[in-house]
């Protein structure tokens, strides 16, 4: 859920991550601090094209955290886009990249963990910059039911995440976010997401496992 506050007279984005349920509070402290430590590197990062991260408040939607962030008004690429189509789809991409460049030149890297265009915000003076970094995954990747950390971006996901017996940390590698780029680049210039013609996420695995399908190139 998104909504749109004022914090010292400045639009910024509430994020809330509606990921408890009431039988999982007992499990939140522990949460909390992972949650807390990756929050931390997100607020660390300076860079024009990374949104910048003003914080976390755990009181506003108990017992979900709540993301803050400056507001975005353009919206995210694909919606500028369909608004601006004459908008340079290059100059996307260049900062797009910069901005990944930037996190993996971190030692250790900054894993983004999901790229794709909805995560990728358009700042007042129409230049890209990535959002919501894996700060939910850092979450999500703990619950003990049935919550995925490959859900919902299977279009996403490199081939060798999807395989089931794929090892943890793989999908913490950079190698993830390359792949996720090249995805994302297509999305650009089509202004699709990845297998449009796929409608179940399944379906989408499935194709990409056994039929080796790739994203169709613009």
């Amino acid at each position: 859920d998104i909504y749109r506050g004022r914090m010292r007279g400045m639009d910024v984005c509430l994020k809330v991550l509606r990921l408890f349920s009431h039988g999982e509070t007992r499990r939140r402290g522990d949460i909390r601090k992972e949650f807390c430590r990756e929050a931390l590197v997100w607020r660390n990062l300076q860079h024009p094209n990374v949104l910048r991260f003003i914080g976390v408040n755990e009181d506003f939607f108990y017992p979900s955290f709540c993301l803050i962030s400056p507001w975005m008004k353009n919206g995210d690429i694909l919606s500028f886009l369909r608004q601006n189509p004459r908008h340079n789809r290059m100059q996307c991409i260049r900062e797009v990249a910069n901005g990944l460049h930037y996190l993996h030149s971190h030692d250790p890297p900054v894993v983004h963990a999901d790229i794709r265009g909805a995560n990728i915000l358009v700042t007042g003076d129409f230049h890209c910059c990535l959002a919501d970094f894996g700060l939910a995954q850092a979450v999500m990747t703990r619950r003990t039911e049935s919550c995925d950390s490959k859900s919902g971006t299977v279009r996403w996901l490199a081939p060798e995440l999807l395989q089931l017996d794929a090892p943890s940390h793989w999908h913490y590698m950079p190698s993830r976010d390359i792949y996720a780029f090249g995805c994302t680049v297509v999305e650009i210039f089509t202004g699709r997401v990845p297998f449009s013609d796929i409608i179940q996420e399944m379906s989408v695995a499935l194709a990409v496992l056994h039929h080796d399908r790739r994203p169709t190139r613009p």
